[in-house]
């Protein structure tokens, strides 16, 4: 996704393909009525050319926002919301492990041992 270019002054254009007639006969009259400017006049920022570069800017936008939601809508994988949860985790266990340390005096490689044990996974005793 690349941020359009927008131009900061006013760039010379030839007349677009929908440059009408009433148009053509109001540049007429201009050249008429200036007879001391020998140059053709020149034309500014054209009402096609900021209606285009409106779209690009409204298309651009749509996609950083979409690319936003994307974001927001991950549910797997190295997101800050899910490293977060997972580290609450971990300090929750951590400290239920002390506290249990403390209530039993058994430290927290023999809880592991016992847990282990208990559950019949292995006969560590």
């Amino acid at each position: 996704m690349r941020k359009p270019e927008l131009v900061s002054k006013p760039v010379v254009r030839e007349a677009p393909a929908e440059y009408d007639a009433a148009d053509k006969q109001h540049d007429a009259a201009e050249k008429l009525s200036s007879s001391t400017a020998t140059a053709e006049p020149t034309r500014g920022v054209t009402i096609e050319y900021q209606r285009a570069q409106a779209k690009a800017m409204q298309q651009y936008f749509r996609e950083l926002n979409a690319q936003k939601a994307a974001e927001k809508a991950q549910v797997f994988g190295w997101t800050k919301k899910n490293e977060i949860g997972n580290g609450r985790w971990v300090m929750f266990g951590f400290a239920v492990g002390l506290l249990t340390e403390y209530a039993t005096g058994v430290d927290f490689i023999d809880q592991l041992k016992m847990i282990v044990s208990f559950l019949g996974i292995a006969d560590l005793e």
